[in-house]
């Protein structure tokens, strides 16, 4: 009976000590690992705003307003819309000033470290005396589709300075940017 009763407090004494570590490792085992903890959908921090804006005073006056929002769907690869304003006024004869705007969608992959591709498409309304040169109240839309590339520069941890190079594929007569078209904006 005695040594029933050493046995009996052996295994009491084991469970006692050793079944909290037993059931921790359960709770480790169990708890989501890293890989696991990924979201499905959409992520809040993935989002991104910047644009650019730029003016430009003498002859010709112009005041530019380009916002922009987009979403990082992976580290390489991003996506967004822009909206564009321009102010132009022309100080000569025929004396003239328009607002141009439209908007634009683009698209950015990082090929190699901060070098990147960028294909976008943008469409503008323009007022007809703008392209003619004569007085009118007609609009007309102008489509550019841009292509190329360029270097983002961090100025942050989410925040960057892109410049690029934009070459339009749809030039024509009427295109408000000659090729090839070199940008700056910020991402933040």
């Amino acid at each position: 009976m005695r040594i029933l009763k050493k046995y009996l407090f052996f295994i009491i004494l084991f469970l006692t000590v050793f079944s909290p570590l037993v059931k921790s490792q359960e709770f480790v085992q169990n708890q989501p690992t890293p890989s696991s903890n990924k979201k499905n959908g959409f992520d809040f921090k993935k989002i991104f705003f910047g644009g650019g804006l730029g003016a430009s005073f003498g002859v010709e006056n112009i005041i530019t307003l380009n916002p922009q929002v987009g979403y990082r769907f992976t580290e390489k690869f991003s996506t967004g819309v822009g909206f564009s304003y321009n102010y132009y006024s022309y100080n000569r004869y025929p004396k003239f000033s328009t607002n141009i705007y439209g908007g634009n969608i683009f698209s950015s992959y990082i090929v190699l470290d901060n070098f990147f591709v960028r294909a976008e498409y943008e469409i503008l309304s323009v007022e007809s005396q703008y392209l003619t040169y004569l007085p009118s109240t007609n609009r007309t839309n102008i489509t550019s589709i841009f292509i190329g590339g360029g270097y983002k520069y961090p100025i942050g941890e989410r925040s960057f300075v892109n410049l690029m190079v934009l070459w339009n594929l749809n030039e024509t007569e009427y295109s408000l940017y000659p090729n090839p078209l070199i940008r700056m904006n910020f991402e933040f």
